[in-house]
C-alpha cells in the first residue's frame, strides 16, 4: 500500500525538485516505510511505500528487464502469484516478489486488457519510456484513490488531492458546483473533486496520458440481478460461502502482523469468521466502544470475538479522544465529508495501528446483500404512492412533521420524516433524497447569491446521466447499482482509505471482492431482501456459523450519535468556528441561515444534526485547504 505521485509535462522540461519533495512529503502518513522517485525531462513519478508485500525487495519505483517501463503503485492484487507464473512461462524475468512488479509486467504483456487478471485493489500509473506515454488505471470500485490535476503546460496525479495543491497554477479555488453537490451528496462523486482544476480518475477507469492529454475509458461496470431467475438457494449459498472464503483467504495475503476490524455487525463478524478457519496464526480483533448506550455495539463484538475465539481488542472512544480526533480531521480530509463515522474510525486505526498493519474489514456487505434500511423503505413506497392524496400528501406528512426530535438511533421520528421525503420524484431520485443532506431550497437559504450564481447544473444532474442507462429491471437492483457507484466509492471506499491511510495501516475489503461481487451481483434482488428483512439471504447462509443475536440484528453501522454530540461535547466547536465575523468576511454562507439551524437543533425545535455536521466539515476543509487557516480546535 502506497502514495503515488507523478507530474508529466509536455515540453519535456525538467521538473523541479522542490516539486516533487512537496508531493512526496503530502502523502508520507500512506507509506513511511520507503520513498522513492524517477525523473527524466518532461516527467517525475514516485511512490511513498508502506511496506506489506516483498519487504526487502518491493520498493519502488520499479523497472522492466529492459528499464524501458516504470510503475508507481497502489494497492494488492491478491492473485500476482498465480499471474506472474503465467508471465514467467511467457519468458518475463523478475527482480522482486511483490506484486507491483507483476502489474509492470502483466501490462507489458497484456496492456490494457492486464486489468481483467488483477483481483485486488489498485491505482497505478506506468510510464513508458520509448514513447513518452503514461498508462494510469483504478481498480473496479474504486477502493483505491487517483486524482488529476490540469498543471502548467501538462498534468499532475496523486493519491490524495492535497498532493496536487502546490503545484496547480494560481490560487487555491474551490469548485463551487462540486461543492454544492456535496451539501446534497454528502461527499463528492467521482470525477468530480472539490478544487477547481482537480479531477478524480473514476472508478473501474484506465487512461492514457499522451503529450500531456488524458483519454479515459472505463472498462468495467457494476450489473446486478441479472442472472438466472430460477436459482436454488441451497446451491447459491454453498457457491457464495465458497467464494467468500477464497476472497478471505487470498485477502489474508500479507508479510506482516494483521488483524480484523469487528464492528458485531454481521458483515464484519462473517469476515471474522473465515479469517479464524484460514488464518495459521491468532488472529487480533479490534473495536470501539461508545459510551452512549444507543450507538454501542461493542458487546455483539465481543460475543463474536468469544465464539471464534480471537484476541479481541477494545478502546473506548472517550470525550478526550474524540475531541483530539475532531482537531486532527481538518488537517487529514482534503475533500469535506458530511458522514460523521470517520471521526470513530480515525481513532480506531490509530489505536489498531500499534499492534498490526494490516485489517480486513466489512465494508461492501450492504451493497451487494441489500443491507440498507432505504431499500426496505423502497418497498414500502411503492405502497404508499398509491394511497390517496389526501393521506399521502396531507395527513401522513403532517403527523410526521409533528413527531418531537429524538437522539435515538435511527429512531422512528427520523426515519418516518425521510420516508416522506421525495415522494413526488422517481424511487431512483427519492434514494438520493434519503441519503442526501440539504436540499436545494436549503441550499438556497445558506448560500449567497454570489456563490449559487456559480452553479450552472442541476445537484442530481450525475444520477440522471446513469438512470437512463441502467440495465437492471427491477427497483432494488437498480437502487443497489446506484449506491454502488455512488455512495460505496464516495461514502464508504473514500473513508475507510483516508481514516486507515492516515494511520498507516492498509484496509482490506474481502466482501467486494471481485469473484465474490460477480456472482452475488448477478443474484434476484428477491432472495437478498425477502419478506421485509434486509439481508435476509447473507442472514441464512451464515446461521449455523454465527451467534443468534448476530443474525438477528438490525443494521446499525459504525453511526455516532452526532445530533447529540454536536449541542454537548462540540457545541463551542461550531460556535468558534462559525464566528458571525469570519463567516460574514468569507462571503460564502448566510450566517442568520446558520443561526438559525443551531439555534433550532440546539432547542430540539428540530434535528439538524447531520446537515450541522455536513457543513462543519466543508467549514474546517475551507479553512485548512483553501484559506490554509487552520481552526485551533
Amino acid at each position: 500500500m502506497c502514495g503515488i505521485f507523478g507530474i508529466i509535462k509536455k515540453d519535456a522540461s525538467i521538473i523541479e525538485e522542490h516539486a516533487i519533495r512537496g508531493m512526496q512529503e503530502a502523502l508520507k502518513h500512506r507509506g513511511p516505510d520507503q520513498s522513492g522517485h524517477y525523473s527524466e525531462p518532461g516527467l517525475a513519478m514516485g511512490a511513498n511505500r508502506l511496506s506489506i508485500v516483498d519487504l526487502r525487495s518491493g520498493d519502488q519505483p520499479i523497472f522492466n528487464e529492459d528499464k524501458s517501463l516504470v510503475i508507481v503503485y497502489n494497492g494488492e492484487i491478491y492473485n500476482h502469484l498465480e499471474i506472474r507464473k503465467k508471465l514467467l512461462q511467457a519468458g518475463h524475468i523478475f527482480k522482486t516478489n511483490s506484486d507491483t512488479e507483476t502489474v509492470l509486467h502483466a501490462f507489458e504483456e497484456y496492456r490494457e486488457e492486464c486489468l481483467k487478471y488483477f483481483n485486488g485493489m489498485f491505482a497505478f500509473a506506468i510510464w513508458d519510456k520509448r514513447t513518452k506515454n503514461m498508462f494510469i488505471a483504478r481498480d473496479r470500485l474504486g477502493i483505491k484513490p487517483l486524482y488529476i490535476a490540469s498543471i502548467d503546460k501538462g498534468l499532475a496525479f496523486a493519491s490524495e488531492g492535497k498532493a496536487l495543491l502546490d503545484i496547480l497554477p494560481g490560487a487555491r479555488q474551490p469548485d463551487w458546483q462540486a461543492i454544492y453537490r456535496y451539501f446534497s451528496f454528502g461527499y463528492i462523486p467521482s470525477p468530480e473533486s472539490p478544487f477547481r482544476g482537480i479531477q478524480k480518475l473514476p472508478a473501474g477507469c484506465y487512461g492514457w496520458i499522451r503529450a500531456a492529454q488524458l483519454e479515459t475509458k472505463s472498462y468495467w461496470s457494476p450489473e446486478y440481478g441479472m442472472g438466472a431467475n430460477a436459482i436454488n438457494i441451497e446451491d447459491a449459498g454453498d457457491k457464495v460461502l465458497e467464494l467468500l472464503g477464497d476472497a478471505v483467504k487470498l485477502e489474508l495475503m500479507s508479510d506482516v502482523p494483521l488483524g480484523v476490524f469487528l464492528s458485531g455487525g454481521l458483515d464484519s463478524s462473517a469476515i471474522a469468521l473465515f479469517c479464524k478457519k484460514y488464518s495459521k496464526g491468532e488472529i487480533n480483533s479490534f473495536t470501539l466502544r461508545f459510551e452512549e448506550t444507543t450507538h454501542d455495539e461493542s458487546e455483539h463484538a465481543a460475543l463474536v470475538a468469544r465464539k471464534l475465539g480471537l484476541r479481541h481488542h477494545e478502546f473506548i472512544f472517550s470525550r478526550d479522544l474524540r475531541k483530539k480526533t475532531l482537531s486532527k480531521i481538518g488537517r487529514l480530509l482534503d475533500e469535506p465529508f458530511g458522514d460523521l463515522t470517520v471521526l470513530p474510525l480515525l481513532a480506531l486505526s490509530e489505536l489498531t495501528r500499534d499492534y498490526v498493519k494490516v485489517v480486513l474489514t466489512g465494508w461492501g456487505g450492504d451493497e451487494i446483500f441489500a443491507g440498507y434500511p432505504t431499500y426496505k423503505a423502497h418497498q414500502l413506497a411503492q405502497l404508499y404512492r398509491k394511497l390517496p392524496a389526501v393521506l399521502s400528501r396531507g395527513l401522513i406528512p403532517a403527523l410526521v412533521n409533528s413527531l418531537p426530535v429524538s437522539d435515538k438511533y435511527m429512531s422512528f421520528e427520523f426515519k418516518s420524516k425521510k420516508f416522506i421525503q421525495g415522494m413526488e420524484l422517481t424511487p431512483e431520485y427519492q434514494h438520493f433524497v434519503w441519503m442526501g443532506y440539504y436540499d436545494d431550497i436549503a441550499k438556497n437559504r445558506l448560500f449567497k447569491k454570489e456563490i449559487l450564481d456559480q452553479i450552472s447544473e442541476n445537484t442530481w444532474a450525475p444520477v440522471g446521466r446513469l438512470v437512463q442507462n441502467l440495465k437492471e429491471d427491477d427497483l432494488i437492483s437498480r437502487i443497489m447499482h446506484l449506491d454502488a457507484l455512488f455512495f460505496l466509492e464516495g461514502n464508504g471506499l473514500f473513508q475507510a482509505d483516508r481514516m486507515t491511510m492516515a494511520a498507516s495501516l492498509e484496509a482490506r475489503v474481502p466482501l467486494l471482492n471481485i469473484n465474490l461481487i460477480e456472482y452475488v451481483n448477478s443474484l434476484p434482488s428477491k432472495i437478498k431482501i425477502r419478506g421485509g428483512k434486509t439481508k435476509w439471504f447473507f442472514r441464512k447462509i451464515l446461521k449455523d456459523y454465527l451467534p443468534q443475536a448476530i443474525i438477528d440484528k438490525p443494521k446499525k453501522g459504525f453511526g455516532p450519535p452526532h445530533s447529540a454530540w454536536s449541542r454537548e461535547i462540540f457545541a463551542d466547536t461550531f460556535d468558534s468556528v462559525f464566528d458571525r465575523t469570519k463567516i460574514g468576511r468569507q462571503g460564502i454562507f448566510e450566517y442568520e441561515e446558520i443561526k438559525r439551524l443551531l439555534g433550532e437543533h440546539n432547542a430540539r425545535k428540530a434535528d439538524h444534526g447531520r446537515n450541522l455536521w455536513a457543513l462543519l466539515s466543508f467549514q474546517l476543509w475551507y479553512d485548512n485547504f483553501i484559506m490554509k487557516q487552520p481552526n485551533a480546535l
